[in-house]
């Protein structure tokens, strides 16, 4: 029974290869059965499971390494072996690998950007609070971290809000402080800080006892009760304000009320010559101006003047340009001929434009009384004569340069600063002479929705919010980016700006790129050099007195066409000429100007209504044939700015 069993456990076993082992036959040597070849030959036999190291039994998960082939017919990596051999253990590392990148890599994430949108969301102050360890993102919370992280942004806010302080501090009017500006104006230069009037008021004093014994005169014909109430607001008034500012508006009102009193006196006629474009060789050569017989020294001496013109009801807004601009300013006020006769509303102008002087030292102000000789009523809005009051301003310009500006846009705080520098650099380059360039200043618009109604409320913005219209070029970039702000008038006349490239000004793209032939590589601010439309009408820095000795010194720059009038055509007219003499366009880096929202004019109303108003059609054919008329006077010029292909 023995010996049978024993005979079974022998039995004979068929290989692959047709090899029988009986029971008396001994074992494959170690060799042949794990790998070294079969029994009858060298030849390796990979059909055979006995064919396969011991330690594979583990690394196949404890499989029987004699039912490998069955199941594997293929190797396998070593790592797949180890960790994705059987379903087991495949699940174990899938719920690894998913814990792990949980733990240090998805939860961290999540919860950091949990905490910045918490941060962001609130004022960054110490007193935010919020419990970040009740959500499931508590596994990566890390208060010290935190703190360490935030710190920079928490003092970069801080710095951002003294800032922002600083800034408004410096934007509120300091009475105290104008004062002493003023005293040591007329300190170092009583002439100047005179200028309006003072020395003319010792000249002309038996001229102005005349006018003012015909002042009394019409106040005694007035109505008493508005005179009574008048004269309570005003002593109010002068209560109010230090003695020294009262001085000064006293001798403004005194050298205001002599200028209106001589134009009264003195109206012009209707035969009178004009500029135009056929008078403007003779004009440049001969008419009056302020500029100085000793010239200038280059480049201490460079200023530029802003020339304004405007009406009464605009003058409020000249209150802002006086806190951001520092140079000269020459603003000459228009005032119907009906307005300067009557006593009272007379007395309420001059009262608005010396209190406007009182606080703006370096303003010199200029009346223009007009009569609607057009007699197309409207108060003689038909008619505002824009360019002859552009000329007058001019007429009273005493600086190397010239920015012409309504009175509506508000410059940058530093506008006059860098065109200065930018001034310096073209003389510079320019063997130190001054270039005749036309230096572009990019426009701006504040939108607001919806527009103000009326003056007041328009008033309102600044007084609410200081910021209001952008202080410097990167306000302006935040304005622009919040859509706040946009190009001037790019929502109803593309054209007019469209060519200063205005986005690649935002980006600080301001300056050419050095010519070849440049050995010092010279950095040019941006020069423009086609126009997409000719109805381009840009405001730019112009040279105006030469800084050359001159017994007779010539302006530098044309007049303006005074054909032109009312709303429309007359600065364009003034941009084609420039073009058509040959003058390149720069555009100024970083500084701009940005219009200040305020009800539509009188004037553009009378413009935009051509049923009833013909000064849109007038304006249309006059500028058809100015362009004619410049084509002639100019056509051997070389250097015109063409038009973009």
């Amino acid at each position: 029974m023995i010996s049978q069993r024993k005979s079974t456990s022998h039995s004979a076993e068929i290989n692959n290869n047709g090899h029988s082992y009986g029971s008396s036959s001994p074992l494959p040597s170690r060799k042949l059965r794990y790998g070294n070849g079969s029994m009858n030959s060298g030849t390796p036999s990979h059909n055979n499971p006995m064919q396969q190291s011991p330690c594979n039994s583990f690394l196949l998960g404890g499989m029987d390494k004699r039912r490998r082939g069955a199941y594997h017919p293929r190797q396998r990596t070593l790592w797949y072996r180890i960790f994705f051999s059987t379903p087991a253990r495949a699940g174990a590392t899938a719920f690894i690998i998913l814990f792990l990148s949980w733990r240090y890599a998805i939860a961290p994430t999540m919860h950091s950007i949990y905490e910045w949108g918490l941060y962001l969301s609130s004022d960054g102050s110490q007193s935010t609070q919020y419990n970040s360890k009740s959500t499931f993102l508590s596994v990566a919370d890390d208060s010290k971290l935190k703190k360490e992280i935030l710190k920079p942004l928490k003092e970069l806010k801080e710095n951002e809000r003294l800032l922002r302080d600083s800034i408004d501090a410096l934007r509120k009017p300091n009475v105290k402080t104008g004062e002493k500006r003023r005293e040591a104006i007329r300190k170092i230069v009583p002439q100047w800080s005179s200028r309006n009037g003072e020395v003319k008021v010792a000249k002309e004093a038996n001229k102005v006892e005349h006018v003012t014994k015909a002042v009394q005169a019409s106040n005694e014909k007035a109505n008493e009760n508005n005179t009574i109430n008048a004269n309570k607001a005003t002593t109010t008034k002068e209560n109010e304000i230090p003695a020294q500012v009262q001085t000064i508006i006293t001798e403004q009102k005194t050298a205001l009320l002599q200028e209106i009193q001589k134009q009264l006196d003195e109206p012009p006629s209707s035969s009178a010559s004009i500029r135009t474009l056929h008078t403007s060789k003779l004009d440049m050569k001969n008419s009056p101006n302020s500029c100085p017989n000793d010239g200038f020294t280059l480049p201490k001496d460079l200023s530029t003047t802003l020339v304004i013109q405007c009406s009464l009801d605009r003058i409020w807004l000249l209150a802002e340009t006086c806190n951001r601009w520092t140079d000269p300013i020459v603003l000459v006020v228009y005032l119907p001929f009906e307005t300067a006769k009557d006593t009272v509303q007379g007395t309420k102008a001059i009262e608005s434009i010396a209190n406007l002087m009182a606080n703006c030292s370096q303003m010199t102000v200029i009346p223009h009384v007009h009569i609607d000789d057009k007699n197309q009523g409207n108060g003689g809005m038909s008619s505002y004569p824009v360019n002859v009051m552009r000329n007058k301003g001019l007429g009273a310009v005493k600086t190397s340069h010239i920015l012409i500006m309504d009175v509506d846009l508000i410059p940058s705080a530093d506008l006059n600063d860098v065109i200065k520098d930018n001034l310096v650099d073209q003389i510079s380059s320019n063997n130190g002479k001054v270039p005749t360039n036309a230096i572009v200043v990019p426009a701006f618009e504040r939108k607001v929705d919806p527009p103000c109604s009326n003056i007041e409320s328009c008033k309102g913005y600044l007084q609410k919010d200081p910021r209001f219209l952008p202080t410097l070029f990167n306000d302006m970039k935040e304005c622009v980016r919040d859509k706040k702000c946009i190009v001037f008038q790019s929502d109803n006349n593309w054209e007019g700006h469209h060519t200063t490239k205005t986005q690649k000004w935002l980006k600080s793209e301001w300056y050419d790129e050095p010519s070849k032939t440049d050995e010092q590589k010279t950095r040019t601010i941006r020069q423009i050099k086609c126009f997409d439309s000719l109805r381009y009408e840009p405001y730019v820095v112009l040279p105006w007195c030469p800084s050359a000795p001159s017994i007779k010194p010539q302006p530098l720059a044309p007049y303006y066409d005074e054909r032109f009038y009312g709303y429309g055509k007359n600065k364009i007219q003034h941009i084609s000429h420039l073009r058509y003499r040959g003058v390149p366009f720069y555009v100024l880096p970083r500084s701009f100007v940005v219009h200040h929202p305020h009800p539509e004019s009188n004037v553009k109303q009378v413009w935009n209504d051509r049923k009833k108003n013909k000064l849109h059609g007038e304006m249309d054919r006059l500028y058809a044939k100015y362009i004619d008329e410049l084509e002639d006077e100019y056509s051997d010029v070389k250097g015109v700015v063409p038009e973009c292909d």
